[in-house]
């Protein structure tokens, strides 16, 4: 004779330590563990009526420890047309472990094709040419100021700036991107005069 033993708790630590609980105390089936509004858990367990009463009791004493345990009850002798209310599991473990190794082999595919994407991307970057054009400092900031920040942060780096580490242009703000580039500028126009 099968029964089905309810156990409902708040919040998912209480749900997990109420399965785990139930399926250490007696020889039950973790049939469902159905999550409702309000972080409100339903664990569902069948197998026989001893079982799941020594089963259910024992989570019900964990989540009472747990000051989670809304309610439970145990159904003995389960009717066939209640059955049809309950979901059975989806899987079983050894669907479960075929499926697993593609999924590994995907992530790895994934990974390679996401490198080989960084790789292309930084190939399409045209080498734009260090801006040490000799303009008017107005026009040289019109142009810097038109430009995006991580396009900033890479004139920035291709300068080596002195007065900003690689760090502090990673985190540089816009204006102080573009106030570190004209300074570097100015200075590097009156070494070549």
């Amino acid at each position: 004779m099968t029964a089905l033993g309810m156990i409902e708790v708040r919040g998912y630590l209480g749900a997990v330590s109420v399965a785990d609980t139930a399926l250490k105390a007696a020889n039950v089936t973790l049939n469902n563990a159905e999550v409702i509004r309000g972080g409100i858990t339903t664990i569902q367990l069948t197998g026989d009526v001893a079982a799941v009463n020594a089963a259910v009791e024992a989570a019900t004493q964990m989540a009472k420890t747990l000051n989670c345990l809304l309610s439970s009850h145990v159904i003995a002798r389960l009717d066939e047309q209640t059955k049809a209310l309950m979901r059975e599991p989806e899987q079983t473990t050894s669907q479960t472990n075929s499926e697993e190794i593609p999924e590994e082999t995907t992530h790895q595919e994934m990974n390679e094709k996401e490198t080989a994407e960084a790789t292309t991307i930084e190939a399409k970057i045209p080498d734009q040419p260090i801006i040490r054009e000799n303009v008017e400092d107005e026009g040289l900031k019109k142009k810097l100021v038109d430009k995006k920040v991580s396009e900033l942060r890479t004139i920035a780096y291709k300068m080596n700036l002195r007065s900003l580490t690689k760090k502090e242009i990673k985190f540089a703000t816009k204006e102080s991107l573009i106030k570190a580039i004209l300074m570097e500028s100015e200075g590097s126009e009156s070494d070549w005069d």
